[in-house]
């Protein structure tokens, strides 16, 4: 009885925590739904369990189970099921598609990849009669080539190529485990490197503080580089702090891998390569073997850069001169200064002790956070995914700093202990208070969306959109055009040019999208004001607005407003073919 109690009370405890993380889950397992949405009711299953074990057991044996589970429960066992569960939460919670902009831009670019290419020819840009052509083709996440009529991705290449060798072994589906696989992996390195600067306990430490970042959590869960850069960091970290010839040669492999996926973090393999010149006797041959096992990665970007874009120092995102500035360290600085008080409370600051316990950890923090901080500055908290690369240093230097901090006032483990387990049960609440883990539908819904229109068009359609204009080139296989884009006085004359060329014009538009439209375009068309009955008009499941697809050439016909879909199907649906363009 005592141990069916106890055991009892940790499942309670676990479902509890997993119900305030996620704010409600639910399982199909055969015909079987499973769902919970009230984290109070599994933890008053936990006090009562609790209590029961605590009458049931008495203070000798609950002593005695203390001291076994003590015993059984070691930090390398400790880390591991901490990893383990943010590999399930990151599944759990993954988008499993894409979406706008950068997530686009990575799922579009791994199919490119293996097809062997980067680039997307755009022969109707030369045909068409407004301005700018070219980019009124372009989605987001894309630009124009060099003196081409085509475009690529902007994002780094690594992400795209890990998805790739992915897909190509499991399907559409794997692709996506990536980013879920290299948090745990962030998670996991994390405890190592803080047992190998410090100890056991502050590896434990400092791999909790990483896994209940609101931050980290923020970004594991969707197609971005941030995380899967951050892993590759730590482990190029990690195998420079080794010892032998195979050490450096790992990690210069890590840090090339790393800089395919986030090419702007390239002089932190500097600091690396420093760190190993100085570090023994035999800093000079393991710091050329560090450069030589890092170069793939530095001439990749630089021949794709020149390839696509014009010069080895230029990418999709423009000049490296016009990307940094001192001009905008003050703004910069102070924005994710403030965030990170706001997101891990002002006892991060401890994690500078870092410098002072692990030269390197300390060397990658500062560096990173030197070249964020001449980046423009975005006004959204989760931004400081920019700086993930640095939370694997930032948490051993905050945990260690604490224990010792502890250690002088109260010369206490269980109260280091608590203020470390208090300091992640923060981070879980901010997590959950900011509404990371949302019971709509995500990501997904541009999938849906995109397979809705698809049933509503032709195959020749052209759909101007702007945040859609990625995702229903890949789902539907339509051509979009950017309405954010199109020149002003050009929307009746580009809709008859259109419909004159056989390509049926579309507009889809979502509902706060539509003030800027009617603004863009009211006072100059006819179409501007969209007063059209709309062909589509759906929510998505949890979605606060409604996206609406509108025909521009006005055939009358009744407006499709299916329910929303809930729980579409299959959760990661394959790509629709490539569209006419």
């Amino acid at each position: 009885m005592r141990r069916v109690v106890a055991i009892l009370a940790v499942f309670a405890a676990l479902w509890t925590i997993a119900v305030w993380l996620t704010d409600g889950f639910s399982l199909s397992i055969g015909g079987l739904r499973l769902s919970s949405s009230d984290a109070t009711r599994p933890l008053i299953v936990t006090v009562l369990a609790a209590i029961a074990y605590l009458f049931v057991a008495g203070p000798r044996h609950t002593r005695d189970d203390a001291a076994r589970v003590r015993q059984q429960l070691s930090s390398r066992r400790l880390a591991a099921a901490l990893t383990i569960a943010i590999l399930a939460i990151g599944i759990t919670n993954n988008s499993w598609g894409a979406g706008a902009s950068d997530s686009y831009a990575y799922v579009s670019q791994m199919d490119l990849l293996r097809a062997g290419t980067l680039k997307v020819d755009v022969p109707v840009a030369a045909q068409v009669p407004w301005p700018n052509a070219l980019a009124t083709f372009t989605p987001f996440g894309y630009a124009a080539v060099v003196n081409e009529m085509a475009i690529a991705p902007i994002t780094g290449a690594g992400l795209p190529l890990l998805m790739a060798v992915l897909k190509t072994i499991g399907g559409q589906p794997a692709a996506f485990l990536v980013v879920p696989m290299t948090g745990a992996l962030l998670v996991w390195i994390t405890f190592l490197l803080g047992r190998r600067v410090q100890s056991d306990v502050i590896g434990l430490a400092a791999a909790w503080l990483v896994a209940t970042s609101p931050t980290f959590l923020m970004m594991f869960k969707t197609v971005m580089s941030d995380v899967p850069a951050a892993a590759f960091w730590g482990l190029a970290t990690y195998w420079a702090l080794g010892r032998t010839t195979w050490s450096a040669i790992l990690s210069g492999l890590a840090a090339s891998t790393a800089m395919l996926i986030r090419p702007n973090l390239a002089p932190v393999a500097a600091i690396i390569a420093v760190y190993l010149l100085v570090a023994d006797a035999h800093g000079l041959r393991r710091s050329l073997l560090f450069a030589a096992a890092a170069s793939p990665g530095c001439l990749a970007i630089a021949a794709i850069n020149n390839a696509l874009f014009g010069s080895p120092l230029s990418s999709g995102y423009g000049e490296l001169a016009s990307l940094f500035s001192v001009r905008n360290v003050p703004n910069t600085l102070g924005l994710y200064t403030r965030w990170l008080m706001e997101t891990q409370t002002p006892l991060v600051v401890a994690g500078l002790f870092i410098v002072r316990i692990a030269p390197l950890l300390g060397g990658v923090l500062l560096a990173v956070w030197a070249l964020y901080a001449a980046y423009p500055a975005f006004d959204a908290w989760w931004f400081l995914r920019f700086l993930l690369p640095t939370w694997p240093a930032m948490f051993i230097g905050t945990a260690a700093g604490l224990v010792r901090l502890v250690g002088l006032v109260a010369r206490s483990r269980v109260v280091a202990a608590v203020a470390l387990l208090a300091l992640g049960a923060y981070g879980i609440n901010e997590t959950v208070q900011r509404s990371v883990f949302t019971r709509d539908e995500g990501e997904r819904r541009y999938a849906t969306i995109a397979q809705l229109v698809a049933d509503q068009t032709e195959p020749s359609a052209m759909i101007l959109a702007s945040i859609h204009a990625g995702s229903l080139r890949y789902y539907a296989g339509r051509a979009t055009l950017r309405f954010d884009i199109l020149d002003s006085a050009w929307l009746d004359r580009a809709a008859a040019w259109l419909d004159e060329n056989g390509r049926h014009p579309y507009v889809l538009v979502e509902d706060w999208e539509m003030p800027a439209f009617r603004k863009r375009f009211g006072t100059n068309n006819q179409l501007g004001d969209l007063r059209l009955p709309p062909a589509l008009a759906y929510r998505a499941y949890g979605a606060p607005d409604t996206v609406y697809l509108f025909d521009l050439r006005g055939t009358d016909r009744p407006t499709f407003a299916p329910p929303p879909i809930r729980n579409p199907k299959p959760l990661s649906p394959d790509a629709g073919g490539p569209p006419p363009l």
